[in-house]
C-alpha cells in the first residue's frame, strides 16, 4: 500500500521519491572512505596511513559546503543535478591535498630516535678538543664533537657516544671512560 502512495506522489510531482543530490553524494562518499580507512589502517605502512581518511574528511567538508550553499542561496538540486561536477571534484581534491599536508602529519606518531647511553663509535678523522670531526656509528658516518677538553682523538680510535645534539654526536675517547671506571 505504501509503495502505491509513493509511486502516485512521484508520478504527480514527476520526481523520484529520493534523489541523490551532490551534498548527499559527498556525504556518502566521505562516510565510505572513512570506514575504509578504519578497516585497512593496520595493513598499511605508516608512511601511507590516513590518506584515505583525509579524502573522506574532505568529502564531508565538501558535502557541508554544498549543503550550506544550497540553504543560503535557496538552491533546488532537482533543477540542476550534476552540472559543474568537475568543479566539485577539483575542490574536493584541493581540500584533500590541504588536509594531507597540514593535518595528516599531526596524526602520525613517529618514534623518536634516541641514542643509548655510552655506545661505541670509531673516529674517521682526528677530532681536536671542542671541535667537530667524523665518526662511524652503526655503519653510517656522523659529525661528532669531542667533549674531552684535554686531548685530541686520533683517527680510527674507539670513542663512546654520550648524546646527540641535532645531527652531531657528542663523543669522548675510550681512555676517558676507562679512567673514570
Amino acid at each position: 500500500m505504501y509503495s502505491i502512495i509513493i509511486w502516485s506522489l512521484a508520478s504527480v510531482t514527476n520526481q523520484p521519491t529520493f534523489t541523490i543530490t551532490p551534498p548527499i553524494f559527498w556525504l556518502i562518499l566521505g562516510v565510505v572512505l572513512g570506514a575504509i580507512e578504519l578497516l585497512i589502517i593496520k595493513t598499511q605502512p605508516q608512511k601511507y596511513r590516513y590518506y584515505v581518511l583525509m579524502m573522506g574528511v574532505a568529502a564531508l567538508i565538501e558535502s557541508f559546503i554544498l549543503w550550506r550553499g544550497a540553504i543560503a542561496f535557496q538552491f533546488n538540486w532537482t533543477m540542476v543535478m550534476y552540472e559543474d561536477f568537475d568543479w566539485q571534484i577539483f575542490y574536493w581534491m584541493g581540500i584533500a591535498l590541504a588536509l594531507s599536508i597540514w593535518i595528516r602529519p599531526i596524526l602520525i606518531v613517529r618514534k623518536k630516535f634516541v641514542i643509548p647511553e655510552a655506545t661505541e663509535a670509531t673516529t674517521i678523522s682526528e677530532i681536536f678538543p671542542g671541535e667537530t670531526g667524523m665518526v662511524i656509528y652503526e655503519g653510517a658516518s656522523w659529525k661528532a664533537r669531542n667533549e674531552d677538553s684535554q686531548g685530541a682523538i686520533a683517527p680510527r680510535q674507539k670513542v663512546y657516544v654520550l648524546r646527540r645534539e641535532g645531527n652531531t654526536l657528542i663523543v669522548v675517547p675510550d681512555r676517558l671512560i676507562h679512567i673514570n671506571s
